[in-house]
């Protein structure tokens, strides 16, 4: 008996959880009252930003939740990943990540940094000291060192800060949807939420799409 009442505590729990409506000003950040681009068609794409650093320890286990976050990989979904840039630390972690995006292991790359960062204590604070770190994975470094140094990279780094100045990203993990929703850690409050807030936004924008 006490199994199937906490069965059906359970189901009530997820049944209403997941009929939660979310609420701006709270739950989210309306940054302005535009309708998006791709509510007005211009695009087909609902773009989904999320605003990161390597040394973020919320950052760090977010990282498994999107993976998992099934949304992400519809048809109709942009997804960037994009680092912040508040000191030379974050700036030089931002160039690791747009020269790894450039390798054609990025995904396997992206993790073992967090897990470099965090599990092994290797901050990064120096060119050779990511350098050594894709060394130890099978990266050519000649051609690593190239891209690290570019001026294509600068361009990425560059244009990644700007956009999240005009974003006025303050912390991280922060997710951004459409240029127009902004979930912060302090309104989500947990990683789950994170999630279903930003499922509960995309949704919103696909009904707003259809009218």
């Amino acid at each position: 008996m006490l199994k199937k009442i906490i069965f059906i505590f359970i189901v009530l729990i997820s049944f209403v959880h997941a009929n939660e409506n979310f609420e701006a000003g709270v739950d989210f950040e309306l940054m302005n009252n535009n309708p998006s681009d791709f509510v007005t068609k211009k695009t087909d794409k609902i773009l989904v930003v999320e605003a990161f650093w390597y040394g973020c320890p919320h950052c760090y286990i977010f990282v498994d939740y999107l993976s998992k976050w099934q949304t992400k990989k519809d048809k109709d979904i942009e997804f960037l990943e994009t680092p912040a840039v508040f000191n030379k630390t974050w700036l030089l972690h931002a160039r690791a990540f747009y020269t790894m995006k450039e390798l054609d292991n990025f995904s396997e790359l992206h993790k073992n940094f967090f897990y470099a960062y965090h599990e092994q204590q290797r901050t990064f604070n120096s060119i050779e000291s990511i350098m050594k770190f894709l060394d130890s994975q099978g990266v050519d470094i000649v051609k690593a060192k190239n891209i690290i140094s570019s001026e294509e990279v600068s361009k990425k780094v560059q244009k990644a800060n700007y956009t999240l100045e005009t974003y006025n990203i303050d912390s991280v993990p922060a997710m951004i949807i459409n240029n127009k929703y902004k979930i912060t850690g302090r309104m989500a409050k947990t990683y789950d939420r994170m999630i279903e807030i930003s499922d509960y936004i995309v949704d919103l924008e696909r009904k707003n799409r259809a009218k």
